[in-house]
């Protein structure tokens, strides 16, 4: 094993799930390898011939599990290294050549089809009057100390989440779309500050055990937004918003995996990024039919433009988040409702979009699917297996769809945001979060910053290696549901228990940071 690890520098993450597993496939390797007349190797280097990056193991070559195939086995550097860098992860590859016709390097997917209008659905109703009952409670009534969150409806369950850590202030949640809460922010326009109710879609009031009942701002409105949360960079919905004004702060919170997820009962295992956008980017305008399964545009559960989530995957797919075939359902509790409702004998055609606090949570009835980027030889879950929560392949840069977080808030001359504003994106400013922060982003299903070994300072952008200020990797694994902390962390109870290459106990766990 040390020759291994030497041979292909594996991160301790990566050793530790080769660990046990590898011995035990020592006597299965041998029936394949060995010649058995006499030792294979006297080194790692004896086994390259074999393919699959076997190791020396008492002079037999022994499988190592590694994938793909010509994996990247150094430290990588570039994407490209990152997107193929040696894993025990699930490895299922997208054949875009039998699949999609796609078989050689310059081979390109056609550009994308702007879908057909939607039905004539008559006059635009006005967004700021509810077409539904006025809800009975007011969101801000001056008895209770609130902060006004706007933005994002993938953060919906992470709100719930975090409302037990802000008591006595409760938070008040507009699900208008990342977009949109960075606009009533950013805008120079005061009036644009100002939070109105939307039709269909009320704000909610979360109380102080993370519970929450719809709430309406009442009409007029003056209630002025004290923060946006937001999936993606400013830039992202705004090009004008690139440069930070001296009035806005931004605070980065936890890493957000964006998923395409289907029926659990759907055969659908991966997807590419050249499939993804055959199907939501030409639909059924593509004369070979190269989307199908998902031929009925009218079963792609998606969002809009001002929304985080579609800002993400149309990065990784090359599709104007403006021009996506599909149905806007309005948001990430509808895109989970309308798509476990669709019925199981037009379930293989259904399609959908999920950030995994949503995902994750579901996964009895939907399945995430695995995602195999451009230039990248198969795809990967967000995690290590479908079945397993531990993100390792977000964290190590397998997975490509992902993105921080984003918190925007007006603030003062000194740079201090409002009180109520302060009491939530403050507590993300230091690197060693709070423990009950730390725990409600594991069990939401984000992951925090300081269980990451990669970082990206631009949407979907190129990654680089990252040792966070304060490391909580081991700790994250061993708490997620169903985790386990690697072999290779060790339990201590201070700094006295750790060895010179892990000598900070964080979190119950010895970490090099």
């Amino acid at each position: 094993m040390a020759s291994l690890r030497n041979l292909f520098a594996l991160s301790r993450w990566y050793r530790a799930g080769l660990g046990l597993g590898l011995l035990a496939t020592v006597i299965a390797a041998c029936t394949l390898l060995t010649d058995r007349g006499k030792d294979q190797c006297a080194s790692d280097a004896d086994c390259v011939a074999f393919g699959g990056h076997p190791y020396c193991q008492v002079g037999v070559c022994v499988k190592s599990g590694l994938k793909p195939e010509d994996c990247f086995p150094g430290t990588p550097t570039t994407p490209e290294q990152f997107a193929n860098h040696c894993s025990t992860a699930t490895c299922l590859e997208f054949n875009n050549c039998t699949e999609l016709g796609l078989c050689k390097d310059t081979d390109e997917v056609p550009p994308a089809s702007p879908p057909p209008p939607p039905p004539d659905a008559g006059p635009p109703a006005d967004a700021s009057v509810l077409d539904a009952a006025v809800p009975a409670t007011a969101c801000v009534d001056g008895t209770r100390p609130v902060v006004v969150v706007g933005g994002s409806t993938a953060i919906q369950p992470f709100m719930s989440v975090v409302a037990p850590l802000l008591a006595p202030i409760q938070i008040v949640y507009q699900p208008s779309g990342s977009c949109t809460g960075v606009d009533e922010v950013w805008n120079p326009d005061p009036t644009k500050h100002i939070v109105k109710d939307i039709a269909n879609r009320p704000a909610l009031l979360f109380d102080t055990q993370g519970g929450s009942v719809p709430c309406t701002f009442g009409s007029p409105s003056t209630t002025t937004l004290d923060v946006a949360v937001s999936d993606v960079f400013a830039s992202s919905c705004n090009a004008g918003f690139a440069t930070m004004p001296a009035h806005i702060a931004e605070y980065l919170g936890p890493i957000q995996p964006m998923t395409f997820i289907v029926q659990s009962r759907s055969t659908q295992m991966s997807i590419s990024a050249e499939k993804a956008h055959m199907v939501f980017g030409l639909g059924t305008s593509d004369p070979m039919m190269r989307a199908m399964p998902f031929v009925d545009p009218g079963l792609y559960f998606i969002r809009n433009a001002s929304s985080g989530t579609q800002q993400m995957l149309a990065r990784a797919i090359d599709v104007d988040a403006r021009q996506w075939w599909g149905v806007d359902t309005g948001g990430s509790t509808a895109v989970l409702a309308q798509l476990k409702a669709v019925d199981p004998m037009r379930a293989a055609r259904a399609i959908g979009i999920l950030s995994t606090d949503f995902a994750d949570a579901q996964r009895q009835s939907l399945r995430i699917v695995a995602f195999q980027g451009k230039h990248q030889q198969c795809g990967y879950y967000p995690d290590s297996t479908v079945n397993t929560r531990d993100k390792i392949n977000v964290r190590d840069g397998h997975y490509a769809i992902w993105g921080p977080v984003h918190f925007y808030t007006q603030v003062n001359d000194s740079g201090n945001p409002s009180a109520a504003a302060g009491a939530l994106v403050t507590r993300f400013s230091d690197p060693r979060l709070d423990k009950t922060l730390l725990d409600a982003i594991i069990k939401i299903g984000l992951v925090p910053a300081c269980a990451m070994k990669i970082q990206r300072t631009a949407e979907m952008g190129a990654i680089t290696t990252y040792a966070p200020p304060f490391e909580c990797g081991c700790y994250f694994e061993a708490t997620v549901p169903d985790g386990k902390a690697p072999q290779t962390c060790h339990a201590c109870s201070g700094p006295g228990d750790c060895s010179a290459d892990t000598p900070a106990c964080n979190n119950g766990y010895c970490e090099v940071r």
